[in-house]
Order: C-alpha cells, then structure tokens, then sequence
C-alpha cells in the first residue's frame, strides 16, 4: 500500500511539475539541456487529461482541480460519529490543514455547537459516501472561508436554535480566498436569513443540482440565496422552492453572473433579481438563460426577472429563454417576463462575458430534469426532499415560520464500513480523473447502500 502511495505522489508531482514548466522558461531550459525525451515520456506514460473539480462539473470554478490542487495529495478521512467535534469528527476533518477528501461512516444529524467554518483549502466533503438518511447538519451554518472547495451530497437545515439570521450555508470572506468553490447536489433550507449566501467571493463560485427551500420566515427574511460583491458566480440547474424571495438575488459588485437552467416554484416577491450596486459602483454582466418561475396561489409578483432601479446603469445584462407558467411570449423582454420600474437600459445583443463550461437545457425539459437529478442523493432522498419534490410535482406545499410545522429533522441514524477502492489516487482508466473520484461520483445520485 505504501509502495503504492508513494508512486502516486511522485506521478502527482511529475504531473504537476510539468504542467507548470509548460507555462515557463524553465521549460525551454529543459529542452536545451537534453531532458526533454525523458520529460515527454514521463508526461505520456502519466497521460494527462484535461480535469476539472469532478466528473460532469460545470459553471465557475470548475476547471480547478479542488482536494488535488495542492502541492500534496490529499488525504482520507473518514468521520465516524455524528458528534460535533473529536476523533472521527466532521469537524475535526474539517479543520485539518492539509488537502483533504472527507468520507461518511455514520448518517444522520450532526448538531453543531457554532458555524463549521473551513478556512484552509483543497477540501472534498463527499457526503454521498454517508449511509442513509445521508449527514444532515443543524443549528448553525456551513461556512467557506477559503478556495479549492467542493461540497456534494450535504444537508444544512439549521433551524432557528441560533436565535439570530444566519445562513445556511455561508460563503465569506476577502474575495483573493474565496475562488474556486462549488456546492453541487446539496439540499439547504431552514434558515433564517439566506438558505445560501455568498460575500465577497472571488472568481469561481458555483452552486449546482441543489434544493433550496422552505427559509424560514419567523424573522420575515424568507430568501433562497444571495450572491452580493463576487467576482464570477454561476447558480445553474438548481431547485428554489417555497423561499419569499432572492431566487436568487445577484448585487452589488458582482462582476459575472451566469443564472441558468434554474426552476423557482412559490417565491412571493421577487423571483431572479439583479439588485443595486456597492461601493465600488462595478458596472455588473450577467445572463439569465432558461430559468422557469412556477407561482404559486398567493404571490405578489407575476415576474420572472426583476431588475433593481439602483443596479449600475451600465450594467450588460443578456436575457434568453426565461419562461413563466401560462404565459407566452417570444420577446425575451417582455413585460410580461420583466419587472423594470425604472426601465433600465441594460440589454446585451450576446451573453458579455467567457460563458464557463455548461450544458444548457431547455425549459421544455427541465423540470423534469432538475426533478431527477437536484439535491442530495436524488436517487435516495430523505422524506423532507421528497416532500419538497412532490409539491413542485404537485403544485402543493407553502412557505413555513418554523421546521415544526413540516415534521422537523429525521431522527433516524445509520452507520457502514466504506470499502474503498484500491490505489484510489491512481487513474487506472486514464480518464483524468482518480480512481476515488470516479467512485465517489459513481454514488452521487443514490449514496453509498
């Protein structure tokens, strides 16, 4: 095992190595002096592909490489109990320092004493390893405070334990941290401010295949999730369901934004919202394309798309394919899709910035799509997804003051031994990616049974 190890760090570094001489001098430096026969027998018997953050990623972000992208190769951890800090624990994984891929022995609700914050990069959390009813996290917020981060197949249902607004899952800090960061089939819902917040994030922030839902409104700031002062943020193929508004709202200084591919069911105020400008008074780019917008009985706006009066005038903002239920019309523009009171010139001719790596879908197919494929473990989904999916299927459901009013948290806990595979940080099928990242994202959809 060690022998193997220590091959598969040496191909890492080889790898590594080569692709940073490839964009410097010191490469012409190699070839001069003779070794390039051995450099490009070495970069052949390695086979490098192109990679990104795992199998399928899409958005901002995701051409980082996450837990590998470190100088070392990450370890594995392995969280054993559902107590919130110790030996075995998520929190005690979390705060390690070194790169780090984290997989579940034990489901169920892990109550947090404070914010589990992870503040030092290249992290994995693959909580689709977690038996079922999967790791739900309560009380308090997840929150990322560093880069090279991806969060797949985890809960954050909060509460109100807190006493104050806090996010489900918050994205915070100076925006040269907070890059390359991507929360893909996550379920968040129960909080008192935004289900997802992201602060100041940098170039690269993506939120993908989620739920989010039911935010709490005892504090009446019942909001999906906000994206304020970021870089590049992409909220693509996400479910937004039973939230009163910020489905999502994009503002501030946001430089890029790509919302895509997104169905919102029983928002009440606004639905996708380009906001007001900050401080810096960034003129913002964005494009919403193919997002349907399901009312539900008691809503008081009828639009899609809302457009601040106080957004930087400047602002390039490309519209396409942007549908509400029973209303038809072709014009991207439309009034009956757009609420603009100060009637803002923003409209873009094209989208006005690089478009990340995305397959866009039609809203003909998408919410039968997004129906199969968005939360955590689609395929094994805990009774509160599945309530979630059958309003939207239905058409039922309302937005709620407190997690009592819908049954509150599964109480149910389960445990299993995670059989590995061998050489996990070996590519054996020369695919780009590790042995452990294609098993991992093998049981993305239906967990670990």
């Amino acid at each position: 095992m060690e022998l193997h190890k220590s091959a598969d760090l040496l191909r890492f570094c080889i790898r590594e190595l080569i692709i940073k001489q490839l964009y410097s001098n010191s490469f012409l430096m190699i070839c001069q002096k003779g070794f390039i026969k051995v450099v490009a027998l070495l970069f052949f018997c390695i086979q490098v592909h192109s990679q990104n953050m795992f199998p399928g990623a899409e958005g901002f972000g995701s051409q980082s490489r996450g837990a590998y992208g470190g100088d070392t190769l990450p370890e594995i951890i392995r969280v054993t109990t559902l107590k919130d800090g110790g030996p075995g624990s998520l929190r005690s994984a979390v705060y390690k320092k070194y790169p780090r891929i984290i997989v579940f022995e034990v489901g169920g609700v892990i109550e947090l004493r404070h914010t589990l914050r992870i503040n030092d990069p290249y992290v994995f959390i693959a909580a689709q390893t977690a038996p079922y009813p999967g790791i739900t996290l309560k009380n308090y917020s997840l929150g990322i405070s560093t880069h090279d981060v991806l969060v797949q197949g985890l809960k954050v249902r909060p509460g109100n334990f807190s006493g104050r607004q806090i996010d489900g899952i918050n994205i915070a800090d100076d925006s040269t941290k907070l890059h390359n960061i991507i929360i893909d089939h996550c379920s968040i819902s129960w909080a008192l401010d935004e289900n997802i917040g992201i602060l100041n994030g940098g170039n690269g922030v993506t939120v993908s295949h989620c739920i989010i839902s039911e935010c709490l409104n005892q504090m009446n700031h019942s909001c999906g999730m906000l994206a304020t002062s970021t870089g590049q943020v992409s909220i693509i193929k996400n479910l937004f369901v039973h939230n009163e508004d910020r489905n999502p709202l994009v503002s501030g200084d946001t430089k890029e934004a790509l919302v895509a591919n997104n169905l919102i069911y029983n928002s009440d105020t606004h639905v996708i919202y380009f906001g007001s400008m900050s401080e810096w008074k960034r003129k913002m780019r964005a494009a919403a394309i193919g997002n349907y917008y399901f009312p539900g009985e008691r809503n008081r706006n009828e639009y899609i798309i809302s457009i601040n009066p106080g957004i930087n005038p400047q602002s390039q903002l490309y519209l396409n394919g942007n549908k509400t239920e029973n209303v038809n019309d072709d014009d991207p523009w439309s009034d009956k899709y757009i609420h603009n009171p100060a009637n803002m010139s923003l409209k873009a001719a094209d989208i006005p910035f690089k478009l990340p790596h995305v397959h866009l879908l039609s809203t003909a197919n998408l919410k039968k799509y997004l129906i199969e494929n968005c939360g955590a473990q689609p395929g094994n989904r805990d009774c509160i997804d599945e309530r979630i999916i059958n309003d939207v299927i239905n058409y039922t459901g309302s937005k709620i003051l407190l997690p009592h009013e819908v049954g509150g948290w599964v109480k149910e806990t389960s445990e299993h031994t995670l059989e590995l595979p061998d050489n996990p940080h070996s590519d054996d099928n020369n695919d780009g990616f590790t042995n452990l990242e294609n098993w991992l994202n093998k049981y993305l959809y239906t967990g670990v049974k």
